[in-house]
């Protein structure tokens, strides 16, 4: 199993495909390697497909320090994963926690990206916002702390899941959560609502995006989205119909056909247009 050691952290992570513009996928919170079960094969064959676990998450390293899980921390490993891996300039993908982390490289290393995707994710995370949501996370992270992870991963859902949505995978989303150490859990979810966002600083960025979501997430999200395509210049917007927070699993080959599309848009622009 390939893991490295980032920022004092061993990340594990997965490299596919021979030959391609390279293709980095960036799960969201809670989220692991798996999130791409339905992309890595699709896109290894034409792209050289680098996918990771972030912090706290999947078969990496969990640091007991909570302070540690901030999406700033989190773009810095990613990048430093990428060029451990030797990705000089790579397509960028980031679903909802990590489209913010990359977000955050977009921003500092524009020069590294050939694009830029946003799946299902926000210019901002102010999840603390809403009582009712602030009620719930309370009553998660109390069962975290006082009964561990599986007694969180048994809680029942606050909404339905999509409707196509396999129902393996949300009993495998479920067995996952309750591996995922107490701190990551209740650490990643504060560095994500402690996020600055990129209200004021979208706008700043050049490089070729695809902002992608489906029709059926939460509001937030589907708001956020339709706001990232406002402040980054000649953004493209997708969405996925029938389809919550994860197309990429609900309807992957929708999900897939779209980000080929975009991927080969990209390949067709003149080379001062992929540079921003």
């Amino acid at each position: 199993m390939p893991s490295a050691a980032i920022n004092g952290v061993n990340l594990y992570y997965e490299l596919h495909g021979d030959s391609g513009e390279p293709l980095v996928l960036v799960h969201g919170y809670t989220g692991d390697i798996s999130d791409w079960r339905h992309q890595i094969p699709e896109f290894s064959r034409t792209h050289r497909v680098l996918v990771l676990d972030l912090r706290g998450h999947g078969q990496s390293q969990a640091p007991p320090d909570r302070s540690a899980y901030t999406v700033l921390q989190m773009s810095h490993d990613l990048e430093a994963l990428a060029e451990h891996v030797g990705f000089d300039r790579y397509h960028l993908l980031g679903h909802s926690m990590g489209g913010a982390v990359v977000q955050e490289v977009a921003l500092r290393s524009p020069q590294r990206l050939l694009s830029l995707t946003l799946h299902d994710t926000a210019h901002r995370f102010n999840l603390n916002a809403d009582p009712a949501v602030v009620m719930w996370r309370d009553l998660r992270f109390g069962m975290a702390e006082s009964k561990g992870m599986a007694a969180v991963a048994d809680m029942e859902p606050v909404l339905p899941p999509p409707p196509h949505m396999p129902a393996e995978r949300i009993e495998e989303t479920k067995e996952r959560l309750s591996r995922m150490s107490v701190d990551a859990f209740i650490g990643a979810w504060d560095g994500l609502t402690a996020w600055e966002g990129t209200a004021d600083r979208a706008h700043a960025i050049e490089t070729p995006t695809l902002i992608i979501y489906g029709d059926l997430d939460m509001p937030l999200l589907v708001e956020s989205s339709l706001k990232l395509a406002q402040l980054i210049p000649d953004a493209t917007v997708e969405v996925i119909p029938e389809t919550g927070h994860s197309p990429q699993w609900e309807r992957p080959a929708l999900f897939n056909a779209a980000l080929r599309g975009f991927l080969e848009r990209v390949a067709a622009l003149p080379l001062g247009r992929q540079l921003g």
